[in-house]
């Protein structure tokens, strides 16, 4: 009897010591994320995961492309610990977040933007907020408009945006930015809608200046989206993307996001054409009612 006893308490040890070792399995920089991304800053965070793992090799990343609203909900609903979403809640999901009193967290990662795109050979350069306004509330003819679905971070910006919350008209709604992309550059006298970061790698569209104050004079000033007018967000249809994450403690995720908000994630984002946002970090507003 008393050796079985011993035996038990053996097992039992090794039971611990075996728990104990999974537990360290992950840190900060090392063991398994699966990484949610918004499908606007793919490109950017790929890069970001790339020189992660590099200065990490036991760490691994795999990226999850999704639309911002499904990445919100698996951040909710515990499927993932982290999202780079390309924005912050909407009223219907801070009234969740606020009901559900969910220890989700949110922090700033980059300025981004909405563009405006038509096909390289189109002969318009520029175009104003309130002719987006119109072509959008269906007022203004001549374009094709193709939006990714309403799910997307860029459907739901103009709508907030720019329409009071009321959905686009006389639209064409594709399933994706990259779909987007690609209806502009095969349909003559189309008018696309896309994330900049979206844009990093593809030819065959260009992006219109935008305009959204007029001078004393009359004269409008138009923007393109470089780095300093994301930023300053002097580019009318700026963008400040969010990190949320629902593990705040000493796993991957905590570890990855640090990185993206740190000085070397930072670099790559202005590497990556976008608008640095952090260093210090700067928690996003999150706060309940």
């Amino acid at each position: 009897m008393r050796n079985l006893i011993k035996i038990l308490f053996l097992l039992l040890g090794f039971i611990a010591i075996f728990a104990s070792c999974q537990e360290r399995q992950e840190t900060a920089i090392k063991g398994y994320l699966k990484c949610y991304v918004d499908e606007s800053l793919y490109d950017v965070v790929k890069a970001e995961r790339d020189s992660f793992v590099v200065h990490y090799p036991q760490s691994k990343i795999d990226l999850v492309t999704v639309k911002a609203r499904e990445g919100i909900t698996a951040v909710f609903n515990g499927e993932a610990k982290l999202f780079v979403s390309s924005r912050n809640l909407n009223n219907e999901e801070r009234t969740f977040y606020d009901k559900q009193k969910s220890p989700l967290k949110g922090f700033k990662f980059c300025f981004d933007a909405v563009v405006p795109i038509v096909r390289d050979d189109d002969p318009r350069e520029k175009i104003t907020i309130d002719e987006i306004k119109k072509i959008l509330k269906g007022e203004m003819r001549g374009f094709t408009v193709f939006l990714p679905e309403p799910n997307s971070g860029v459907y739901e910006y103009l709508k907030e945006k720019l329409l009071d919350d009321q959905n686009p008209q006389n639209v064409s709604i594709v399933q994706s930015e990259k779909e987007t992309i690609n209806k502009v550059k095969s349909v003559r006298k189309s008018l696309g809608f896309v994330g900049l970061n979206t844009l990093s790698s593809v030819k065959g569209v260009k992006i219109l200046e935008v305009a959204s104050k007029t001078r004393s004079d009359g004269e409008s000033l138009y923007y393109k989206p470089y780095v300093a007018y994301l930023v300053s967000e002097s580019y009318p249809l700026v963008r400040t993307t969010t990190i949320f994450i629902n593990d705040y403690g000493i796993g991957l995720a905590a570890g990855f996001s640090t990185f993206l908000t740190s000085y070397d994630g930072q670099k790559i984002v202005s590497q990556n054409n976008l608008g640095p946002a952090t260093v210090p970090v700067k928690m996003v507003e999150l706060n309940r009612r």
